[in-house]
């Protein structure tokens, strides 16, 4: 990647998934840990297979054995959960336009902590939005919607229901309902703490405001993914095509074309890699209408 733009700017994967989970430790309010070999949900319980000690009777020698206890979800703190690698891994593959491979990889994380959508420390939410990323990449609004709507009943931290109003508002820019989606990208800016949901409403402010031709806001919009969020991978090619765009709309040839040419040297394989090639060649107009003549 360029300086301009650094200065600038599924069964075996269920199954690895459940290997993950045999042995969690659920933390207590009461500050006890219990260590298990797996959990599940039941109701409002959590039960979680544990070994159980069997003290001396007459003959019997004391023994351990493998059992199930049950635990109120109130009382508990966290499900100690490990970060499922798919969280890194499919935002790399939709970067990449592999859209098919990366909700074969993230589907399974989804479904498997579904029933561990309220608890603390399921990584739910985080599945989910990531899910919702390659729904729309495939182009299948009418699913992302429905798991948007879920993130927005479910969310049981007000971060999720942020992100949730991200896409609800992302929904409204490809509407044309720009004024309306810039005002709520805006409350969710003003009031997130978490870096996807900043990152994302920032990009999806960044097309509004190139809609309305308000190519300033939007190359600020644009620009906060390098400067303030360059981890968030999965929208740098989106936010390079966007700022691209927007020096377009200011007349700034020289770093709209920059920017392309780094979109299509670091991300040749992305989604906007197609679309960047056809806005080189409008820059290319452009500067063939503005070049003084011969």
């Amino acid at each position: 990647m360029s300086v301009l733009w650094k200065v600038i700017g599924g069964l075996a994967l269920g199954c690895a998934i459940a290997a993950t989970a045999e042995a969690q430790n659920i933390l207590l309010k009461d500050g006890k840990t219990i260590v298990t070999k797996g959990i599940r949900r039941q109701g409002e319980m959590i039960m979680a297979t544990v070994e159980i000690s069997i003290p001396a009777s007459g003959d019997s020698p004391a023994k351990t054995q493998t059992g199930e206890m049950g635990y109120a979800l109130k009382l508990i703190a966290k499900l100690d959960f490990p970060e499922p690698a798919q969280l890194r891994t499919v935002p790399d593959l939709l970067v990449a336009g592999k859209t098919a491979e990366a909700l074969a990889q993230i589907e399974p994380v989804v479904r498997y902590y579904d029933s561990f959508r309220d608890a603390p420390g399921s990584w739910w939410a985080e599945a989910a939005l990531i899910k919702v990323e390659a729904l729309q990449a495939a182009g299948n609004f009418k699913d992302a919607e429905s798991l948007i709507d879920s993130l927005a009943r479910s969310a049981g931290d007000p971060e999720t229901a942020r992100a949730a109003r991200v896409f609800v508002a992302a929904g409204m820019t490809r509407r044309g309902e720009h004024a309306k989606a810039v005002e709520i990208f805006d409350q969710v800016m003003k009031d997130a703490t978490k870096p996807a949901t900043l990152a994302t409403a920032s990009v999806n402010k960044g097309q509004s405001h190139l809609a309305l031709k308000q190519y300033e806001p939007a190359l600020l919009a644009f620009l906060q993914i390098p400067v303030f969020f360059p981890n968030q991978k999965m929208l740098v090619p989106q936010a390079m095509l966007g700022s691209a765009k927007a020096y377009f709309g200011l007349d700034d040839l020289t770093r709209a074309k920059a920017t392309l040419d780094d979109l299509l040297k670091d991300f040749a394989s992305s989604p906007q890699a197609a679309e960047a090639k056809v806005e080189l060649e409008k820059v290319a107009k452009r500067e063939k209408a503005l070049a003084p003549p011969k």
